[in-house]
């Protein structure tokens, strides 16, 4: 396999890759969630979309959340390999679905994801992802050439294949978070920009022009799995929302008499139990505790954010009143927020396509140059906000 290191924290490398404007091919954007993967497809002369899908995550048999599959990795020494295949085995065979005669005409894929997903995908060592002080093997933009002949998982069995893989923030603030930042072009005033990417993990970020602060707190598979019945988190939401309005649940999370012993049902296929809004609760807690740890982090107040940007896999499909409802956000932001789907996806997308990429890759370093990764188990006032925060 030939490698080419492209773009090191900001240094052009010598073997720049120059892309050719008349090169014919299909260009594939790629979003590794932890639950679920995204792809689009281009075509590289018009730049018009050729197909949009997407697919669950085949490493859930793994574990659902990234540190369950990180202790895989290190446990069975197969396990990491066999997960890196999973998924570019069901890529490949998606591709093949959707593209038909075209998949061999794919030239050059762009992963963006979060740190995990992009180690575990490159066969990178997760050991560092598995103890303080988290340190990644790389989070830089890199970029390499494959072969069907190096690896039979490969994509595009008739050729090389270019494959691309965005920049991170951090052990836990992916190249997810930064693809998703840039394209939505935030932090280029002094007011700030907040996006917060509900996905599997809850990522957070704060920026304006001259600083910014990123986290996250692990909440996506309360949200995904947390009520019995619900295929979506938003569902969870929504059920919980309707219930809190009927005075079935206090404030507190309790829920009342008759159905505290047997749960509320729904409808036929989703109840809910107190168990399980115990979790629930807990997962809420810890967006909007997040939430108000970065505007304190950062010594603002709710007037000095100017958007508010809702991403990932459940920020989609939610409807932000029943989020206001379930206190998972501060009610003072209510008027600044947009629903902006899978940022992730569009910024690789963007990239993908893009002429000048060494533009965003300016960007990318910019903006990891001037935000400060940090950890919400660090920060001293956490505790205390994320237990005010268990109310609704």
């Amino acid at each position: 396999m030939s490698v080419v290191i492209f773009w090191d924290r900001g240094l052009a490398m010598e073997n720049t890759f120059i892309y050719q404007e008349n090169q014919k091919g299909i260009y594939v954007a790629v979003d590794i969630g932890t639950t679920s993967i995204g792809v689009s497809c281009f075509d590289v002369e018009t730049k018009s979309q050729l197909a949009s899908f997407s697919f669950s995550n085949p490493q859930k048999i793994y574990g659902a959340d990234v540190i369950t599959r990180i202790k895989n990795c290190l446990d069975t020494p197969s396990a990491e390999k066999n997960m890196s295949d999973m998924i570019l085995i069901k890529l490949n065979e998606s591709l093949k679905c959707y593209l038909g005669n075209n998949y061999n005409r794919i030239s050059c894929l762009c992963y963006s994801g979060n740190t995990t997903m992009q180690h575990i995908l490159r066969c990178l060592s997760v050991e560092g992802l598995s103890k303080a002080p988290f340190t990644p093997v790389s989070l830089d933009y890199f970029e390499c050439e494959v072969s069907h002949e190096d690896n039979k998982a490969v994509i595009n069995e008739a050729g090389n294949v270019r494959e691309l893989f965005l920049p991170g923030f951090s052990a836990f603030v992916g190249a997810d978070i930064l693809a998703g930042v840039e394209y939505l072009g935030m932090g280029k005033s002094n007011r700030y920009d907040l996006l917060i990417d509900l996905g599997t993990n809850g990522e957070l970020v704060l920026l304006n022009n001259q600083k910014g602060y990123a986290t996250s707190t692990a909440c996506g598979p309360v949200f995904d799995y947390g009520i019995s019945g619900a295929v979506y988190g938003s569902e969870c939401i929504k059920a919980i929302a309707m219930c809190i309005k009927r005075g079935l649940i206090d404030e507190t999370g309790l829920i009342k008499e008759p159905f505290f012993e047997k749960g509320i049902d729904i409808s036929d296929d989703i109840t809910i139990s107190q168990v399980q809004l115990r979790r629930f609760q807990m997962a809420k807690a810890a967006i909007y505790a997040g939430v108000i740890s970065l505007i304190k982090k950062a010594d603002i107040d709710y007037d000095d954010i100017e958007n508010v940007y809702i991403s990932g896999g459940l920020g989609f499909y939610l409807n932000i009143r029943d989020a206001f409802t379930v206190k998972m956000l501060p009610e003072q932001l209510k008027d600044k927020i947009t629903v902006s789907g899978n940022t992730s996806l569009s910024g690789a997308e963007r990239f993908l396509l893009s002429d000048d990429k060494d533009t965003i890759l300016a960007n990318y370093e910019s903006i990891r140059s001037r935000t400060e990764s940090f950890e919400l188990a660090d920060y001293e006032r956490f505790e205390g906000i994320y237990i005010d925060s268990m109310n609704f």
